[in-house]
C-alpha cells in the first residue's frame, strides 16, 4: 500500500475575517499527483500557499510524512531535518530581476543550511541542464522568453529535491505551443517520482494526475481520476 505523503484534515482559512477555505480534506500518497480546479476566487491559490507553509491555517491540520507541520495559527517552516521538502512555482514566477538565471536557481540552496556558493551553483547548473536551459545560466530573467522563465522557475523549485511540487496556473500566460512543452516537462518530473499538485482551469486531465480536488460552488470534493 502506498505510503501517505500528505494528509490535509478539515483545513480552514480566513482572510480579513472571511472564510476563504472551509473543511478541505484529502490524502496524497508518495508518487501520486493531484489537479485542483474551481471557479476564480474559491481559494485555490490560498490553499497552495497553506500547503507550502506560507500561510497559517485557522482550522484543521496538515501532516507531511507523518509529522504535523501546520495546525491552527502554528506552522513549522523548517521540517524533515531542516530540509525544504516542498517546492512551489507561483503564477507570477517571482524571479529576481537583478540576479542571473544561475543565481535565481541557486538561491534556495543558499538559504538551506548555509550551503556554499560552489556547491549551490553546481546543483543549480545540473538542474538547469535537466530542463534544457543551462545555456541561459548567465542571462537575466528579462532576457528570456516566457517559456524559458517558466523553466527557470521550475528549476529553482526543484533544486532542493522536494518531495512535493506545487504549481499555480503556471501555463496561464503562455501560448498553447509553449504551454504544451511546459506540461511535457511537468509530466517527466511527475514520472520521476515527485508528487505534483497543480492548479489549472484547463478541462483536460494531465496524464500524471491520479486525483482531482474540485470546488463545486459549495464544498470541496475529491475524486480519483
Amino acid at each position: 500500500m502506498p505510503q501517505e505523503l500528505l494528509i490535509v484534515e478539515n483545513l480552514g482559512k480566513k482572510l480579513n475575517h472571511t472564510n476563504v477555505l472551509t473543511n478541505v480534506s484529502f490524502t496524497l500518497a508518495k508518487g501520486q499527483s493531484m489537479v485542483i480546479r474551481g471557479e476564480s476566487g474559491c481559494g485555490k491559490t490560498t490553499l497552495l500557499r497553506c500547503l507550502a507553509l506560507l500561510e497559517p491555517i485557522d482550522q484543521g491540520r496538515i501532516v507531511f510524512n507523518g509529522e504535523t507541520v501546520s495546525k491552527r495559527s502554528e506552522t513549522k517552516r523548517a521540517f524533515g531535518a531542516d530540509r525544504l521538502e516542498i517546492g512551489m512555482v507561483f503564477q507570477q514566477l517571482y524571479l529576481w530581476a537583478h540576479m542571473t538565471v544561475l543565481e535565481n536557481v541557486a538561491l534556495p540552496l543558499y538559504l538551506q543550511n548555509g550551503k556554499n556558493q560552489k556547491l549551490a551553483h553546481a546543483a543549480a547548473k545540473s538542474q538547469l541542464a535537466n530542463l534544457g536551459i543551462d545555456h541561459k545560466a548567465h542571462d537575466y530573467p528579462s532576457q528570456l522568453s516566457g517559456g524559458q522563465r517558466q523553466r527557470v522557475a521550475l528549476a529553482r523549485a526543484l533544486v532542493h529535491s522536494p518531495q512535493i511540487l506545487l504549481l499555480d496556473e503556471i501555463t496561464a500566460s503562455l501560448d498553447p505551443e509553449t504551454a504544451d512543452k511546459v506540461m511535457e516537462i511537468i509530466e517527466k518530473i511527475a514520472v520521476s517520482g515527485t508528487s505534483i499538485i497543480l492548479i489549472t482551469h484547463a478541462q483536460f486531465k494531465p496524464a500524471f494526475a491520479s486525483q482531482l480536488l474540485h470546488f463545486d460552488g459549495s464544498a470541496w470534493q475529491v475524486a480519483n481520476v
